[in-house]
C-alpha cells in the first residue's frame, strides 16, 4: 500500500474527482455553515439543543435518498412479543411524524419489520437512520436486510452510547453476513432496538428518515489512540511509520509529561509525522454528563484552546468522548466547538458520514473480531476506527500490534486521520 498520510490522501481524493466523502462532508458543511453555525435549513432541535416541534420538517441537505420517512406506518409491523409501534408527532425528525418503538421492562427488545414484495436494490449503498431514545444511556440498533430471505441476510448495527433526548444519525456499519445475500433483491427490512449497559428498564426509541447513499469504492481505517500514553510514540509510531500510517492521539492536557504519558515534545513529533492531536477532556472516574453544564463547557473549551495554543489546530477540530458516554448537553457543546466527535460504536461506520458528531470506534485489541471489522470496511466501503490504549506490556503487545498493521496494509483500505476525513471535502 502507498503512503496514506494527510497530504497524499487529500491529493488522491482531489485527483480522483469522485463524490464519496467529499460529497457528504460538503453537504454537512452546507448544513452547519462554514463557521460551524447552523444554517436556516436546520430545524429547532439542532439550533437550540431542544427537541424539534411538530411540523419542523426541514432537515439538513444530506447525501443520498430517503427510502422511508415513516409517514405510512401501516407498512411496518411490530414483531410478536417485541414491543409496540406507534406514530410520534410531537418531535419528528422530518416530515409530520416519526416512528416510536417501545418495549416494557419485561420485554427483551423492540423490533419492527416491513416487507418489500417487489424487492429493493441496495447494492453499492450504505444505510443511515435518524434516532432519538429516552430513559437510558445506551442502546443498540440492528438493521437486517433479508435478501431475499432470512437464510441470506445482511446485518448492520450501531451501539449508541448517548446522548438520550437528542436526535442523532446512525451511519450503520456491517455486523454480520449470513449465507450469500443478494442485495439487489432485498425483500424484508427488520429493525431491532436492544438495551445495552443497564439491561433493566423499558425501551423508548424514535426513528426516522431511513436513507441510502452511494458508498465509496475504497473503505477507510483510522488508528485512534487514547490516554496520551507514552507507548503510542515509543512503540506504535515507529511501526506505523514503516507503512506510512498516521494516527489520531486523544490528548488529555493535564496528563502530558506525567508518569508514562506523552511529553509535549513527543506530541509535536507525532504531529509532524501527520498525526492529529484530538481533544479529550479529563473527567477522572466520572462521566462528562455528571458535571454541571458550566463545568462541561469549561472542560471542552479549555481542552480545545490548549491544543490550538500549542500549534495543534487541525487536531483540535476533533473530540474524543471521555469514558464514551455522552449526555445531551455535552453533545450540544461538542457540536458547537468541534467539527467531529468519536465514541464507542461497536463496529464500522457507513460512508459517507451523515453525522460527523456520531462516529463510532471499536477495540483494536480484539483479535479476530477487529480484523473482521477491517474486512467489512474493505468489502463494503466503510470506516473502521480502531481504538487503542496501552501498546506493550500493559495492553496490546507490540507483536500483536505489528501483526494488525500488516493485516490492515494487505486490505484494500486507506488509512486516514480525522483531519483527512474532513479535508476530503
Amino acid at each position: 500500500m502507498t503512503n496514506r498520510n494527510r497530504r497524499s490522501f487529500v491529493t488522491a481524493v482531489a485527483a480522483a474527482g469522485t463524490l464519496g466523502l467529499a460529497g457528504c462532508l460538503s453537504r454537512v458543511r452546507e448544513w452547519r455553515g462554514e463557521d460551524g453555525e447552523p444554517t436556516s435549513t436546520q430545524s429547532n432541535d439542532e439550533t437550540d439543543g431542544s427537541s424539534a416541534g411538530a411540523g419542523s420538517g426541514d432537515r439538513p441537505d444530506l447525501p443520498g435518498n430517503s427510502i422511508d420517512g415513516f409517514e405510512a406506518l401501516d407498512e411496518w409491523t411490530a414483531m410478536i412479543d417485541a414491543g409496540e409501534l406507534e406514530a410520534e408527532t410531537k418531535s419528528p425528525y422530518a416530515g409530520s411524524q416519526s416512528a416510536r418503538l417501545t418495549a416494557t421492562e419485561d420485554t427483551e427488545y423492540a423490533a419492527v419489520y416491513r416487507t418489500v414484495p417487489d424487492g429493493l436494490d441496495l447494492r453499492g449503498t450504505t444505510l443511515s437512520l435518524a434516532t432519538k431514545f429516552t430513559g437510558r444511556d445506551q442502546l443498540r440498533l440492528t438493521l437486517e436486510l433479508f435478501a431475499p430471505n432470512s437464510r441470506d441476510a445482511y446485518a448492520v448495527q450501531r451501539t449508541l452510547t448517548g446522548p438520550s433526548d437528542r436526535w442523532v444519525r446512525v451511519d450503520f456499519g456491517t455486523d454480520r453476513v449470513d449465507g450469500q445475500p443478494d442485495l439487489s433483491n432485498v425483500r424484508e427490512i427488520r429493525l431491532t432496538a436492544r438495551r445495552r449497559g443497564d439491561l433493566s428498564g423499558s425501551i423508548d426509541c424514535l426513528v426516522d428518515d431511513l436513507r441510502t447513499v452511494d458508498r465509496p469504492e475504497t473503505g477507510n481505517v483510522m488508528l485512534l489512540f487514547d490516554g496520551t500514553l507514552e507507548s503510542h510514540a515509543t512503540r506504535a509510531a515507529d511501526l506505523m511509520e514503516s507503512y506510512g500510517f498516521a494516527g489520531v492521539e486523544a490528548v488529555i492536557p493535564e496528563a502530558i509529561g506525567e508518569g508514562d504519558r506523552l511529553t509535549l515534545d513527543q506530541l509535536h513529533d507525532l504531529n509532524d509525522a501527520g498525526w492529529d492531536m484530538a481533544a479529550r477532556p479529563r473527567t477522572g472516574s466520572r462521566y462528562l454528563h455528571e458535571y454541571t453544564p458550566e463545568k462541561q463547557e469549561g472542560m471542552i473549551r479549555r481542552t480545545k484552546a490548549f491544543l490550538e495554543n500549542r500549534g495543534f489546530e487541525d487536531g483540535a477540530n476533533h473530540f474524543v468522548t471521555p469514558r464514551n458516554v455522552l449526555g445531551p448537553n455535552g453533545l450540544d457543546l461538542v457540536r458547537e466547538h468541534h467539527e467531529q466527535a468519536f465514541r464507542f460504536g461497536g463496529g464500522p461506520n457507513g460512508l459517507p458520514l451523515t453525522d460527523p458528531h456520531n462516529v463510532g470506534f471499536f477495540s483494536g485489541a480484539a483479535g479476530e473480531e477487529t480484523k473482521s471489522y477491517v474486512d467489512f470496511a474493505a468489502d463494503y466501503g466503510q470506516l473502521a476506527v480502531l481504538h487503542f490504549e496501552h501498546i506493550g506490556a500493559d495492553g496490546l503487545s507490540e507483536g500483536a500490534f505489528a501483526d494488525l498493521l500488516a493485516y490492515v496494509d494487505r486490505q484494500d483500505v486507506d488509512v486516514v486521520t480525522a483531519t483527512d476525513l474532513l479535508e476530503g471535502a
